[in-house]
């Protein structure tokens, strides 16, 4: 009998300290999809941190589905083009433009395109990316 004891008690201290070690485990989530329609802002700054800081702001229409971007400028359509293109989420935010929606005035250059870090508290989106030497371009979210 104390055999068979000693047996139970190994058995439920080894389940016990497995049970115990599985707690500490960190499961990743995936991140939610993007999909959806935002409102927000686009700004860009070039000349960041210089005194001759120029800044172009508008506010724009954003649209995601599971793999495809729509980026649509309200009320500064001579500032900014309509690109559209697809996107890959990770870590950070990857935007590949297939159409640049650029009309004559628009400078082509200002569309956000490349890696953007991403931050999304709740249900905002808030994009950066700092290109090199001097231009800064935010993306400012809030889903509808």
């Amino acid at each position: 009998m104390k055999r068979y004891l000693s047996i139970f008690v190994l058995a439920l201290l080894v389940t016990m300290v497995f049970a115990t070690s599985c707690r500490d485990d960190i499961l990743l989530e995936p991140l939610p999809t993007l999909e959806g329609t935002y409102d927000g802002a686009y700004i860009v700054i070039t000349g960041y941190k210089t005194t001759s800081a120029d800044t172009s702001i508008s506010t724009l229409e954003m649209r995601f589905s599971d793999e495809s971007y729509w980026f649509d400028s309200d009320n500064s359509p001579d500032n900014f083009c309509s690109p559209r293109g697809s996107y890959i989420l990770t870590n950070s935010m990857e935007l590949t433009e297939t159409n640049d929606g650029c009309n004559v005035t628009a400078k082509e250059r200002d569309n956000p395109r490349g890696a953007f870090s991403i931050r999304r508290p709740g249900d905002s989106v808030i994009m950066l990316q700092q290109l090199e030497p001097d231009t800064l371009k935010q993306i400012l979210l809030i889903k509808r």
